[in-house]
């Protein structure tokens, strides 16, 4: 595959910024090894925000990147996640998260037997420790505590000091396990910059940072209108697992996803609309290369259908396309989408042991 061609796979959507391009063309000109990764925290059941990351997994494996999940064991204990439970959240990380992740990884048309799954915990030693205090003598305190945003935290309130570690060892995490180019949602960048910032005096190299589009949540936003100076902060209103009625799961029902597209708020405009977004970057995800068909009586106008985001856009701001019938398009389009995760975990009893857990 040609320079120009690897380059266009990296930087497609949903990868929204990459630091910094002219490394990475440099590295792709060099043919230097680039090998990813992309760490999570092990909390739950697993939304289509989280899913969104396997499409750009599958452009990094054909654009010849190693690939690497991170599943954060100690990261989930320290934030919390499913009680603290740390032999549970293992158990989670293994039996439904690898799982899951690996059918993401196949539907988005990638190889789920090219990506190295990593167990934090499994791979932690005295080395990495000793990497978390490297990073801690390079960065001030304040700049830690405008970092714990990565925790879903404002800055600002009390927090345990435990959460204090947490940025120092996702940074850390970066360094120990080699990789040149660290993944995850724009709302992770703060971190990123200060791993770029430490990485010379740190590992020796500066690592390279791409950030994915962000779903928004289908739920209205706790700010209405969205005022022209909080645009910056959309990622406080993605898909969240702690604001119910914003989040669909790989494994809810076919009712459950028709029931939340169908409330979801869908207003009059296209800058803030989430009903839009999911149909921009899942629907017509290049990755899936998928027709958008709507179904709807002769009567409202006869079915519809749509192979570009910006005629459904067109047709939605224009009046023709009602939302009621754009919301029954995506409940379609998700329902089959993921059949392959309702079929896997049919009879499994993870699922309601994951719901029967109390998680932030």
């Amino acid at each position: 595959m040609d320079e120009k061609k690897r380059l266009e796979l990296i930087l497609r959507a949903p990868t929204e910024e990459f630091l910094m391009e002219d490394e990475l063309k440099n590295k792709i000109k060099k043919g230097e090894k680039l090998r990813h990764y992309i760490g999570y925290e092990v909390s739950g059941l697993i939304h289509l925000g989280n899913w969104l990351t396997a499409f750009k997994i599958a452009d990094l494996q054909k654009a010849g990147v190693e690939t690497e999940v991170f599943m954060a064991d100690f990261h989930s204990v320290i934030n919390n996640k499913l009680g603290g439970d740390a032999e549970f959240i293992k158990k989670v990380a293994r039996e439904y998260f690898e799982k899951t992740m690996k059918i993401g990884i196949k539907v988005a048309g990638g190889d789920p037997d090219k990506t190295k799954f990593t167990l934090a915990s499994d791979v932690y030693n005295q080395e990495y420790w000793a990497r978390v205090i490297q990073v801690g003598k390079e960065i001030n305190l304040s700049r830690v505590k405008r970092s714990i945003s990565i925790m879903g935290r404002e800055e600002g309130k009390s927090i345990p000091t435990s959460w204090l570690i947490y940025p120092l060892m996702q940074a850390a995490d970066i360094f120990h396990l080699g990789v040149n180019i660290a993944s995850a949602g724009m709302d992770q960048r703060k971190i990123h910059v200060i791993a770029r910032e430490v990485g010379m005096k740190v590992a020796g190299y500066k690592p390279m940072a791409l950030h994915n589009h962000m779903l928004l949540g289908l739920h209205k936003p706790p700010v209405w209108p969205v005022p022209k100076d909080k645009e910056d902060r959309w990622a406080s209103f993605k898909m969240s697992k702690s604001k119910k009625g914003s989040a669909i799961y790989v494994n809810d029902s076919e009712d459950e996803i028709r029931k939340k597209i169908d409330s979801a708020f869908c207003p009059d405009e296209t800058g803030y609309n989430p009903v839009l977004d999911w149909v921009k970057h899942i629907v017509f995800a290049p990755q899936l290369k998928s027709e958008f068909k709507i179904i709807r009586p002769e009567k409202y106008g006869g079915n519809l259908n749509y192979n570009s985001y910006e005629n459904v856009e067109n047709d939605f701001m224009s009046k023709k396309l009602h939302p009621s019938d754009l919301k029954h398009g995506l409940g379609d389009f998700i329902v089959k989408l993921l059949e392959p995760f309702r079929k896997e975990f049919k009879n499994s009893t993870i699922i309601e042991e994951l719901k029967n857990r109390v998680t932030r």
